[in-house]
């Protein structure tokens, strides 16, 4: 997969960098033409980070533990708080939505580079 094109029917694409080694906090924002996604708050969310090479999972942060989802009227905000640690390089992330109803969606999907970081701790 690092040599070929990501292909993918996500919303949308994700990318960054990450320092392994850390406890890594960020929020971000997604909306649904101008408004918060629908049921955000009462879903389920999975952050799903997979070997670039085989495509095995690595780390799945969730809502309600390691992601906090909150509404409010223009966008939906996602609050991640997780210790990440002994991952380095490139991996495959997946941010995907089961609603209550079951339906699955596919929000994102790219490329995050972990980076191993000494941080004397």
């Amino acid at each position: 997969m690092r040599n070929s094109p990501l292909q993918t029917g996500a919303k949308g694409i994700v990318s960054g960098t990450v320092t392994s080694g850390a406890t890594w906090i960020e929020q971000f924002e997604l909306d649904q033409n101008g408004v918060q996604i629908d049921q955000a708050d009462t879903s389920v969310w999975k952050f799903l980070f997979k070997d670039c090479d085989n495509g095995t999972p690595v780390l799945t942060l969730i809502s309600g533990s390691q992601i906090t989802v909150t509404q409010n009227t223009t966008s939906t905000i996602f609050a991640i708080h997780a210790a990440v640690s002994n991952m380095c390089g490139d991996y495959r992330a997946d941010l995907a939505q089961q609603t209550p109803s079951g339906d699955i969606i596919h929000w994102a999907s790219g490329v995050v580079t972990f980076v191993e970081e000494n941080l004397g701790f």
